[in-house]
Parts: C-alpha cells; structure tokens; sequence
C-alpha cells in the first residue's frame, strides 16, 4: 500500500476523505488493536522506542506518521513485518499506482515524499513539496560565499536574514534533510586538479588537525582562508574525477575543523553554519561516512546546547541514511549519540539499549575505512568509556542511581588515556568531579576539579564545563573545599 499522495504542482497535502466527503485524519484503529494485543500502552510503546507517548497518539489518530527510521523498530515492537505495517498505517486507500503503467516525472516526485513519510519532517504535519535535492554547484556556490562572508570584517559582512541564527526543531531537519538523496552533480568539464594540487591541501589539512585545539583566531582564519581557496578551486575543476573527490573530501575537513574552532571560541552559529557546510561538501563528493561522522558532531553540539530532541532527530537521520553502509565502529559512534540523547531526557531503558549497542558494535573493532571519519576514528576504548561515564553522568541526574557507575566508566577511561591527551583528561575530570557531586562526595568532586585546573584554559569547552561545575557544586558552597574550588574557577574563567 501507499501513503497518502501529496499535491507537489500546488503546494498543499492531498486530504484524506471520508464517505461523506468530509475532510478528516484517517483514525488507524488497527495500529492502536495491534499495540493494545502485543501488551503495549501508548506509554510504553513510546518508552520503547525512545519517543514521547504523543507521538505514539499522533500516529493512532492519523495526524502523524512514523518517521522511516522508526518504522523497523517499530514493526518489530509490534510483531508484524514492514508490508503490514505500511497496511496499518495507511489503511483505507489503494495503491493507486499500481492502476497505471507507468510513472510520470509528478508521480515520482510524490513518490519520494511519501517513501520518507515527510508530514512528519514539517511544522503541523503539513509537507508541501517534494525535498530539494543537494546541487553540487549550489553548495560550491554557498560554501565560498559563506567562507569568504566569515573572512570579512565584521562589519562588512553580508548574507541571508538567518545567517546569524541557530537553526533548531523542523529548521534544522529540513536544512539536513537531502543528505538522505545523492547530491546532483553539474556537468562541469573544466580544468581538473592535480595530485601536487591535492597533496598541498592535504598537508594544510593533517597540521590544521594537530592545532584545533588552541583557540586561536588567526588560526581559524587561516583555515577558513586554504577552505575558500579549495573551494574556488572546486568551483571550476572537471567533476567526477578521483582527485576532485579527494578535494572535497579535505575541503569538508577544513570546514569541520573550521566548525569545531568556532564552537570553541563560543560562537555556536558560525558553528553549526561550518558543520552543516562540511556535510554537504562531503556528501557532494561521494564519503558519506565522513559526511555522517560530521553530523554526529553537529548532533553532539545539539546536546551541549541542552536540545536533545534536536541531537536526536540528527542522530536518527545518520541511522536511516547509513543503515547498510555505516562500519561497528561508526555505528557504536552512533549509538553513544543516541545514549546521550536519552540521557539528557532522562529515559533510561533506551539509553541502556543504545549503551549496549555501542558496546556491542565497538568490541566488533575498527576498520581502514574508519581512518577517514572522524567520530570513528577517535573512538577508542578509552573515548567509549569517558563519553558513556559522561552519560551515565547525565542520566544519574536524574537518576541517581546511576551516579556510581558514571563514577566506575570515568576512572576507566582516566587510567587508559594517554598522558598526552590533557583536554580530553579535563573533560573526564570535571565529568567524574560532577557525578561526585550527583552521589553527594563534596569532597571528592572538589579534590577532582582542582586536579582538573592547571591543565584547563578559561575559554572553550574546557571552560564552559568548570562554569557548569561551579553552578552545580552552588548546594554545597557551605564546604570549605568546595568554596575554593569555586573561587579557583572564579579566578581561571575571569583572568
């Protein structure tokens, strides 16, 4: 069967129609007898699957549908196979393209809505057209004119209305949404790059890499400067050549690092504008592992914001789009996202089963292809265990049950990282300093995040965390040790 059709030519969904001719939302009462029958309320279903239990109802009474990544699970939760749930999801109406022989270039386009179940994507269920597909030439286009806007003087630069705003809720989904279809490419025959043209870029690359993490602006220019070179160089080379997929590969990595240095300086629009650049950039060129290991830092952005539904909604787009490509170890990368989700809402029977795939897919090891993305890459036993200590961290606050084992991943993850990996050593400090402070040890949480302090610098996330710890450890201000923890973050975050 089919979803309902959508009217792409004039802008406004196609309405279901009762007998009597009046316009309604088709009630799915089968959905609502097969959950009933397997046991299930639409609380628990919902517990289930990660979700809010009016979403569930939204699905029942027809006003919503299942986004396409819920629906395997879902028809698993309710024991039946895909073809039956697209039977109790749609009903009432015949597959009308099976009463024609052939499709016509409108039928297609209504075929990809309802493929993907857009009402669900859009504001009040209501989606109007078919997606608009990524152009290779149009992000080449928008990619130079945003690098070259950010290379600028601040007061001369220029741009759209929304440039300086943090794209949240359906804004962000509909602006990633095309990563689910292969970019279009322009039938460009100029004069192609050359390998010492690639090597140059690559070498910036791997040093921009090693120097992220200083926080400095002439750096991140300087970044942003090779990026609008490439860029313009890509611009005018011969597509589809391996060395212009190599370009766009490292042009995508510039815009990532560009991406992460924005973030740390504060200034989240600039950094979400990189990410979003960098995934379209790796997504024109074919790697669409980097493009996914890209978005998992988008979505962990989303997190550090405090907008888990967000993070989850770009998590749950990287599950559909790389649900027969990803490797275990990008999809454990996936599954610590979607843990961080649930934990930040407090749900703690997904997040233990999204923990346990991580687990479960990172012990399956890493592959050759993992080398060129980055959340893969960097997710090594130690990464697993701080990330998920942190997480257990976060679900104990609401829970506080969880605080110990929160306390057993950090130390786990502090006695196997490097000596050299100072930052990621601060992250787990003032993480296991705060679940100290969750199972009410003052005293432990202060000892830690003093530890923490000559190895932090005031700005950045490094920052932002002992901020969050010295708002946090504000109930045990009556403790001596604690008070000077404070007062030692006090004076590192002012001086």
């Amino acid at each position: 069967s089919s979803t309902p059709s959508h009217d792409i030519a004039n802008g406004f969904p196609a309405q279901n129609t009762s007998r009597t001719g009046t316009n309604v939302a088709t009630r799915r009462d089968g959905l609502a007898r097969r959950r009933a029958a397997m046991g299930f309320t639409q609380e628990t279903l919902a517990e289930h699957l990660g979700l809010e239990r009016s979403t569930v109802g939204r699905w029942e009474r027809g006003t919503g549908t299942p986004q396409p990544w819920n629906q395997p699970d879902l028809a698993k939760a309710l024991g039946v196979s895909q073809d039956v749930l697209a039977d109790l999801l749609d009903p009432d109406l015949p597959d009308a393209h099976q009463a024609h022989g052939h499709l016509d270039a409108r039928d297609i386009a209504r075929s990809v809505v309802d493929e993907f179940n857009w009402p669900d994507w859009h504001p009040m269920g209501k989606v109007t057209v078919a997606p608009e597909l990524w152009d290779t030439a149009a992000i080449i286009g928008e990619a130079l004119a945003t690098t070259e806007n950010d290379l600028m003087a601040t007061g001369r630069r220029t741009g759209p209305a929304d440039a300086g705003v943090l794209l949240t809720g359906t804004a962000l989904v509909i602006k990633l949404e095309p990563f689910l279809w292969p970019a279009t490419a322009p039938a460009r025959h100029g004069q192609p790059l050359t390998p010492p043209e690639a090597d140059t870029a690559e070498r910036f690359t791997a040093a921009a890499r090693s120097w992220q993490w200083r926080g400095s602006a002439l750096a991140r220019r300087a970044v942003l400067a090779q990026l609008a070179t490439l860029i313009r160089r890509l611009r005018d080379a011969r597509q589809g050549t391996a060395e212009t997929s190599r370009a766009f590969r490292l042009a995508a990595e510039l815009a990532d690092i560009a991406a992460t240095m924005s973030w740390d300086a504060g200034d989240h629009v600039a950094a979400q504008r990189h990410f979003t650049l960098a995934v379209q950039l790796a997504h024109a060129g074919g790697h669409s592992s980097l493009a996914a290991g890209i978005l998992l830092s988008l979505a962990r952005q989303c997190f550090y914001l405090q907008r888990p539904e967000d993070g989850l909604e770009v998590v749950q787009l990287i599950q559909y789009a790389t649900r027969r490509t990803a490797t275990p170890r990008l999809r454990a990368a996936i599954a610590t996202r979607e843990a961080w989700a649930h934990a930040l809402m407090g749900q703690a029977r997904p997040f233990l089963r999204a923990v346990a795939m991580a687990e479960d897919c990172h012990s399956e090891g890493a592959q050759d292809i993992d080398a060129s993305t980055p959340s893969a890459r960097s997710l090594d036993a130690a990464e697993l265990a701080g990330v998920l200590g942190g997480r257990y961290r976060e679900l104990a606050e609401h829970d506080r049950r969880f605080a110990r084992e929160a306390q057993d991943r950090i130390n786990q993850a502090l006695q196997i990282r490097s000596p050299h990996q100072s930052r990621t050593q601060v992250f787990d400090l003032v993480e296991l300093a705060r679940a100290h402070l969750v199972s009410h040890e003052p005293d432990r949480a202060a000892e830690l995040v003093v530890q923490a302090l000559p190895l932090a610098r005031s700005t950045g996330r490094t920052g932002v965390m002992l901020r969050d710890f010295h708002r946090a450890a504000e109930p045990f201000a009556h403790v001596p040790v604690i008070r000077d923890a404070r007062d030692a973050i006090t004076d590192l975050t002012i001086a």
